[in-house]
């Protein structure tokens, strides 16, 4: 026990450094906890969505290097072409993966989150965002329930850190659905450390691209 305690401490002090490294170099304020908004404090209805944690900012780049992008021969993003892609956060929260995201060329990268406190600190986020290391210039939070978010034309990246629950993932990917119905193109959702992985696995136009311990990526329609 005494052991395990050492190496939880360990492991919170790590992740707290990273945490502080990534926020100081970026002029940005992503890190803490916080509990589901009240009611009258979300665009929409609150339904099964979650608390807000940031991610582990390795383990967001991790999934990213792992897209199956077009434009290489193995079909891994590993010189792949990802300004083919708009890059969308679904539950976006203070903003921690748009920042890191925005690290690769992607055409645009787009937040949506429902909570009024979240997508302010989003938005003051960006405001003072700054890296040498950006290579992202199209940016945007939008104020959004993911149940009513109209998906953009063009070939699409979906990352899912775990924000709601079934009800409203099943909502979404009918609208992503009845989107690639209207204007077919390739589709990526990327979701780490899933829980509803099954309701992703579960429609008909998703198929499964690769399973690993951190995140499961799954594609719809054609690579370019």
């Amino acid at each position: 026990m005494a052991l395990d305690s050492l190496k939880n401490g360990l492991k919170e002090r790590v992740r707290a450094c990273e945490d502080w490294w990534f926020e100081t170099t970026r002029h940005v304020q992503t890190s803490g906890l916080m509990a589901r908004p009240p009611a009258s404090k979300v665009v929409g209805e609150i339904r099964d969505s979650h608390i807000y944690g940031p991610v582990r900012v390795a383990n967001a780049h991790a999934a990213l290097r792992d897209l199956p992008l077009g434009g290489t021969q193995n079909g891994g993003a590993r010189g792949g072409d990802y300004s083919r892609y708009t890059f969308i956060d679904m539950g976006s929260g203070k903003g921690r993966v748009l920042f890191v995201a925005a690290e690769y060329p992607f055409r645009k990268v787009i937040g949506v989150e429902f909570s009024n406190d979240l997508h302010d600190d989003a938005v003051a986020n960006l405001k003072r965002y700054k890296y040498p290391g950006r290579r992202c210039a199209d940016i945007e939070a939008v104020h959004a329930d993911a149940r009513d978010f109209e998906f953009p034309d063009g070939n699409l990246v979906i990352y899912l850190f775990n924000p709601f629950g079934p009800e409203v993932m099943e909502r979404m990917l009918a609208n992503l659905e009845r989107s690639l119905e209207k204007h077919p193109r390739h589709v990526i959702v990327v979701m780490l450390w899933p829980d509803h992985s099954d309701v992703v696995e579960g429609r008909a136009i998703m198929r499964v691209y690769r399973k690993t311990r951190r995140h499961h990526i799954y594609e719809a329609g054609e690579r370019p």
